[in-house]
């Protein structure tokens, strides 16, 4: 679960700016706050508001281009703040995560860069309530070598050798590349592979335009959770009558032949087809298929369809593409809901979660997900980006689970502010006071619309 984030030179953000996902102190405890290490007790879920260009979405980006840079090669440069009076190009952007993994280890991680070379990089943990420095990695500019400097019980977490097989890694360590991920990745010791599973498995970031790629895995390979999932949908009313998996045997020359593949992609994949007797492999272009071998050893392809029942009685089978833009948005999500393993101890963050939804159907899923979080002990968290003013409800959210986000008019950086913070006025409606701006993070409105 993630504790705080902290952001500095990055697109709309100036200086260090910390989303804060601890339970505000003076409000009580009532039973919904996961409870960390060390007494730390960590908000279920946080829903942000702003208005359009307040740096909603820059915050999601900072989180998804942390969470690539530690386990993915394809890392765009991050964007430096750049409304100040002075170029902050040549300046780090600085990025900071205070989470607790699996084992109930609370890990701070964090490092700086200037374009995609790395200048600072260090992890510590709270193994007791004093914090334990594990690794630091720094150098003054881009144009000097790093100092490295490490903790016994990191030393002591090597898989391979001790000091020796530091500084060989160290002395291969490319400047824009991370220690912790290339020690990950080498599975030369257990803390950074520890900490890099966080990142990959633990930390989702959802887009508005992003997919879930595992839906079809799971709805064509486990008719279990497909079953599940149809009785989620239907309760939202959404209107079919199940899954349907079309099967259809296919050869290597038909795969080989599919658009979008280059010859190393070709010869990649016939070679997985030839060896690998358990494959599971998908289109690109398909997204609701895949390929797999049957018990005969023969390819066939399994798409996922959707069941509608005609007035006869009778089934009519539609492609998921066909289905309305809301459907395919809950679609992804409803994964959520089904797969406890996946989202134990897990950080969810959400763009836009009313994309494409009905704002009941909204407010039913982060019903759903804090509620089933909570009731299994899953530890699971949402981190939600929104405009649905419907969801300013503190039946369902604590006063401490409201953020508000708008930008600075004199700089234009973006800034977030806990609605905790504000007094208290009995008999308030949170969402009428939010749209009468005593809250901030409104867009306002200068002009009326008809210029005429």
């Amino acid at each position: 679960m993630l504790v705080n984030f902290m952001v500095k030179n990055f697109k709309s953000f100036d200086e260090e700016t910390l989303l804060d996902l601890t339970a505000t102190k003076r409000l009580k405890l009532d039973g919904t706050l996961m409870t960390g290490i060390k007494d730390v007790n960590v908000l279920p879920v946080v829903g942000i508001y702003g208005a359009n260009g307040s740096g909603k979405s820059n915050l999601v980006n900072a989180l998804d281009f942390v969470r690539r840079k530690v386990v993915s090669h394809d890392c765009p440069f991050p964007v430096p703040f750049k409304l100040a009076c002075q170029s902050r190009d040549s300046e780090p952007s600085s990025f900071a995560v205070l989470f607790i993994d699996d084992k109930k280890v609370m890990y701070h991680y964090g490092f700086s860069v200037i374009g995609e070379e790395v200048l600072e990089e260090w992890l510590s943990a709270y193994y007791t309530r004093r914090e334990t420095m594990l690794f630091e990695r720094s150098r003054e500019s881009v144009s000097d070598e790093f100092d490295y400097a490490y903790g016994k019980k990191f030393r002591d977490a090597l898989t391979r050798g001790r000091r020796s097989y530091l500084d060989f890694t160290t002395s291969g360590l490319k400047k824009t590349d991370l220690l912790l991920s290339e020690l990950a990745r080498r599975k030369g010791n257990s803390i950074a592979q520890d900490v890099y599973a966080w990142f990959e498995k633990r930390l989702m970031v959802i887009k508005p335009d992003s997919v879930y790629s595992a839906v079809p895995d799971v709805f064509i390979l486990d008719d279990d959770l497909g079953a599940k999932a149809t009785e989620i949908l239907q309760s939202m009313d959404f209107d079919f009558n199940g899954f349907h998996i079309s099967s259809r045997e296919v050869d290597i020359d038909y795969l080989l032949a599919q658009s979008g593949m280059n010859s190393d992609e070709r010869e990649k994949l016939a070679g997985e087809l030839e060896n690998e007797r358990n494959m599971v492999w998908k289109f690109s272009h398909k997204r609701y298929s895949l390929i797999q071998r049957d018990e005969d050893g023969k390819l066939v392809e399994k798409s996922l369809l959707l069941k509608h029942k005609r007035p006869d009685g009778s089934y009519a089978y539609l492609s998921v593409d066909e289905a309305s833009s809301g459907f395919r948005r809950m679609l992804d999500l409803v994964v959520l809901l089904l797969d406890d393993d996946m989202m134990r101890n897990s950080t969810v963050v959400i763009d836009e979660i009313e994309r494409s939804l009905h704002t009941l159907i909204s407010k039913h899923l982060v019903d759903a997900l804090k509620a089933s979080s909570l009731a299994r002990g899953l530890a699971f968290q949402l981190i939600f980006i929104t405009h649905d003013i419907n969801l300013l409800d503190l039946s369902m959210l604590r006063r401490d689970e409201i953020m508000f986000m708008e930008k600075d008019r004199h700089c234009g950086a973006s800034h977030i502010t806990n609605f905790a913070e504000f007094k208290s006025v009995a008999g308030l409606n949170i969402k009428n006071g939010y749209l009468d701006g005593r809250f901030g993070a409104i867009p306002i409105m200068h002009h009326n619309l008809d210029w005429r």
